[in-house]
């Protein structure tokens, strides 16, 4: 759906209800596209950092004593 800036104003309390029924508007100045309003997508879910940590193996070396021999080797 194309809409000119001056279009938009006016209905600009109803922008949510025209975003509802059409995928996206292009906004127009003079008949030339200048801007697009598309619906936000739906936020990713963040991961589960501790679930991660349980798939990811078992160091051999604990960290403390391979940060201890990196900080030792400066």
């Amino acid at each position: 759906m194309e809409m000119s800036i001056r279009e938009m104003r006016q209905q600009l309390t109803q922008l949510q209800i025209v975003l509802e029924k059409t995928p996206e508007i292009i906004i127009t100045r003079h008949g030339k596209p200048l801007a697009r309003l598309m619906p936000m997508a739906k936020p990713r879910q963040r991961p589960d950092h501790a679930k991660l940590r349980a798939l990811q193996p078992r160091l051999r070396i604990a960290s403390e004593t391979l940060v201890r021999a990196d900080r030792d080797e400066r």
